[in-house]
């Protein structure tokens, strides 16, 4: 192995268990290696190699759009040997975690999808936002065809929260100064 902290394929397996047990979703496969990659060490053959062991072995797996995550098997064991793994190589891992996480997040929370119509007249563009507590908004809306439909998807990932902001704004604009009507349980005095 070339020069780095990381010395043989049972410290790859660590710091991928140390790595996957700091990530708050699924990952995929690319985001998991370059996060690994913060040893010099660390070349994707050896990458391959510990990632399949590990699933093999139950400690991490993979969901149906092969996104990794660690299994409790994983967890468990890897906190127990994550000491093994030098503290320099923690620290520049915690520090990619966090900034994968921040892009993890938004990822699970922005999402969009095409779904055919069943008429066949073009496609259905949902358009959906999230936060920590959960449904912001679903918008569907038609598109012509299925190439429109993914720039309006392409322009709602990169706007979402300005859009969401916006149309908040335009539903309650001119709504401050108004009355809220009396529900029929509130009685007047």
């Amino acid at each position: 192995m070339a020069l780095g902290f990381i010395r043989g394929p049972l410290d790859v397996r660590l710091l991928l268990l140390y790595i996957l047990a700091r990530v708050d979703y699924p990952i995929q496969e690319a985001e998991l290696l370059d996060l690994a990659l913060c040893d010099e060490a660390v070349n994707y053959f050896h990458f391959t190699e510990a990632l399949s062991s590990l699933e093999s072995t139950g400690h991490v797996s993979q969901n149906d759009k092969g996104e990794i995550s660690i299994t409790q098997k994983g967890r468990s064991n890897g906190a127990i040997c994550e000491d093994e793994i030098a503290y320099s190589v923690r620290l520049k891992c915690d520090r990619s975690v966090a900034e994968m996480n921040k892009v993890l997040q938004r990822r699970n929370q922005v999402r969009t999808a095409i779904l055919p119509r069943p008429d066949g007249n073009g496609v259905t563009v949902r358009l959906i936002l999230d936060d920590d507590t959960g449904n912001l908004m679903t918008l569907d809306m038609l598109s012509p065809n299925a190439h429109l439909g993914m720039k309006l998807a392409e322009g709602f990932v990169r706007k979402a929260d300005s859009l969401y902001s916006m149309l908040l704004d335009e539903l309650l604009q001119g709504q401050e100064n108004k009355e809220e009507p009396k529900s029929d349980k509130q009685e007047e005095v």
